[in-house]
């Protein structure tokens, strides 16, 4: 989902030292982000399916239903 060289981008501008914080030593951070998308895709993927469920509802009430019957994995 996320490539490598994005990864290390995206942690390159989290530099900002929050007192709450949580620091981790030896974490390794592509793994830590690969598990983080796997955990989020289906949920995105979800909410997706329901924006488009209502997007074709307006249109079309039959397919709307079959659609929405037509949940992702």
């Amino acid at each position: 989902m996320l490539s490598e060289e994005t990864i290390k981008q995206i942690y390159f501008y989290c530099d900002e030292k929050r007192p709450d914080a949580i620091y981790a030593d030896d974490l390794d951070i592509v793994q830590f982000a690969n598990k983080i998308a796997a955990f989020v895709e289906p949920i995105i993927a979800a909410k997706e399916h329901q924006r488009c469920v209502k997007i074709v509802s307006s249109m079309k009430l039959e397919v709307s239903r079959s659609l929405e019957n037509q949940r992702p994995k």
